[in-house]
C-alpha cells in the first residue's frame, strides 16, 4: 500500500495539468482512441488548464493594488484566508487521503457497470473536495472520542458516499450544463459546484416570482443593443476597471494597467476553454461509443470534468469584475471574521457558474453570486476553528494563534459533518 501511495502521490505532485494529460491519454486508449490521437486530446485539455491557470494568475496579480486597497480597510480581521489551495493541501494531507483515489476510481466504474450513473469522473485531481470531507469527518469522529481506526473508517466511508452523491448530481445537471454552456458530452464533478447551483436556482426562483423584477432580463443581447459598441466585453470591462481603480485611489499608470489587464483575462479565458472541448469532444464522443458497446446502445455516457469548463461563458465573466466591490462590501457584514483575500481571485467561477440558472441574466447573476458570497464568508468564519484544528494536526501550521480557514471547507458534506459535530461538542 505505502507503494501505491507513493505512486500515487507522485502523480498529484505533478499538479492537474500534468496529472489530466496523462489520464486523458490512457482513457483515449481504452476507448480505441489510436496513442497520437490520444496523446493530441490530452495535451489539448493540459494546454487548456495551463492557459486557464495563467490567465487566472493574470487577473489577480493585475487587480493586487485594488485588492490591496481592500485589505488595508480590513485590517481588524482575525481570520486568515488560505485559499481552497491550502485547504486542499490540508486535506491531502491527512492519513488515508490516497487510499480514496483508487477506491473512488474503482467505484465510479462498478456504478457506471451497474447503472447507477451516466457520469465517468476523470477530473481526478479534484478528488481533494471529497478527501475535505473525509477528513472533516475524520477530525470530529476523534473529537467525539472515537478510536483512531474507527475515525479512520468513518473518514473512507463518507468520502465514499460523497462521491457517489456527486456522481448523481452531476447526472442531473448534465442536460442543463450541456444546453447551457455547450459543452456536449460533459457534466461537472467539483462538489463545490453544486451548493453554489443550489443557492443560484432558489435566488432565479425567487426572482421571479417578484412583480417588477420578473420581467427584467439585462443580458449581452440587451447591453448591446442599448450601447452599441460601447456595450462589446472588452471595453465594458476596460471601464468597470477604471471605476475599481477610481474608487480605490490609484494612479493613472495603473488604472490603466488593470483595466487593460482586465479585459485580456476576460477575452482570453473563452479561447482557453475551447482549447478544452478540443481535446474533449473526441474523448467523450469515444467513451459514449464504448459503454453502448459493451452496455447496450440506450447507455449514454457523460465524462465528468471540472467547473473551469463553464469559464468561457461572458456574462459570468463581466459578473466577476463587478463583484469584487461588492464581496468586499459583504466582508464587513456582522458575524464575517476573515477577509476573502483569496476569495476575490476565485469569483470568476462563482459568477460563470451563477449564469447557469440566470441563463445570462445580469442581475440575477449578480444577485445569486452576492447571495453565494454571503454564505460562503459566514461558513468559512463558523468552519475556522476545526479547518485551524486540521491544519495543525497535520502540520500545514505550527501555531493556533491565527485562525484560518479557505474555499472548499462551505460544502455540503463538510457542513453537514461541521454542524453535527458542533451539535454534539465534538469540536
Amino acid at each position: 500500500m505505502e507503494f501505491i501511495n507513493s505512486i500515487i502521490q507522485f502523480v498529484m505532485d505533478l499538479g492537474g495539468s500534468v496529472f489530466l494529460p496523462i489520464m486523458i491519454t490512457i482513457l483515449g486508449l481504452i476507448f480505441g482512441i489510436k496513442f497520437f490521437d490520444s496523446l493530441k486530446s490530452g495535451l489539448r485539455i493540459g494546454i487548456g488548464f495551463i492557459g486557464i491557470n495563467t490567465i487566472l494568475s493574470l487577473l489577480i496579480n493585475g487587480l493586487d493594488p485594488v485588492v490591496n486597497h481592500y485589505v488595508g480597510t480590513g485590517a481588524g480581521f482575525v481570520i486568515t484566508d488560505i485559499g481552497w489551495e491550502g485547504v486542499a493541501s490540508i486535506a491531502w494531507s491527512t492519513k488515508f487521503a490516497l487510499i480514496i483515489v483508487p477506491l473512488g476510481m474503482i467505484l465510479n466504474y462498478i456504478l457506471i457497470r451497474v447503472r447507477f450513473t451516466k457520469t465517468m469522473d476523470v477530473d481526478i485531481w479534484n478528488y481533494f473536495h471529497f478527501i475535505l470531507g473525509s477528513a472533516v469527518a475524520y477530525y470530529v469522529a476523534l473529537g467525539a472520542g472515537l478510536s483512531d481506526t474507527v475515525a479512520t473508517v468513518i473518514g473512507i466511508v463518507f468520502g465514499l458516499l460523497t462521491f457517489m452523491a456527486v456522481l448523481k448530481f452531476a447526472d442531473i445537471i448534465a442536460p442543463k450544463w450541456q444546453q447551457y454552456y455547450g459543452l456536449e458530452g460533459t457534466t461537472c464533478c467539483n462538489n463545490d459546484a453544486y451548493l453554489t447551483w443550489l443557492i443560484n436556482w432558489l435566488v432565479c426562483k425567487l426572482m421571479n416570482l417578484i412583480p417588477g423584477v420578473k420581467n427584467v432580463r439585462i443580458d449581452l443581447k440587451w447591453i448591446n443593443d442599448k450601447l452599441g459598441s460601447f456595450g462589446e466585453t472588452s471595453i465594458i470591462t476596460f471601464f468597470v476597471g477604471i471605476l475599481l481603480c477610481v474608487l480605490t485611489g490609484q494612479d493613472l499608470g495603473t488604472t490603466l494597467t488593470v483595466s487593460v489587464t482586465l479585459c485580456a483575462a476576460i477575452i482570453l479565458l473563452p479561447r482557453m476553454v475551447s482549447l478544452l472541448m478540443e481535446g474533449l469532444v473526441p474523448i467523450s464522443n469515444a467513451a459514449r461509443k464504448f459503454f453502448q458497446k459493451h452496455l447496450g446502445d440506450e447507455y449514454e455516457i457523460n465524462i465528468g470534468m471540472d467547473e473551469a469548463l463553464c469559464l468561457g461563458d461572458q456574462p459570468g465573466l463581466e459578473c466577476a469584475v463587478i463583484m469584487i466591490p461588492i464581496t468586499v462590501a459583504v466582508a464587513f457584514l456582522p458575524g464575517v471574521g476573515v477577509f476573502p483575500l483569496a476569495a476575490l481571485g476565485s469569483l470568476a467561477y462563482t459568477t460563470c457558474m451563477c449564469s447557469l440558472y440566470a441563463e445570462g441574466d445580469i442581475l440575477k447573476i449578480i444577485v445569486s453570486s452576492t447571495a453565494n458570497m454571503i454564505y460562503c464568508l459566514y461558513a468559512y468564519t463558523f468552519m475556522s476553528p476545526l479547518v485551524t484544528e486540521m491544519a495543525l494536526k497535520v502540520g500545514y501550521i505550527t501555531s493556533a494563534s491565527t485562525l484560518v480557514t479557505g474555499d472548499s471547507i462551505q460544502e455540503w458534506n463538510c457542513m453537514l459533518v461541521g454542524i453535527l459535530g458542533k451539535l454534539f461538542k465534538a469540536w
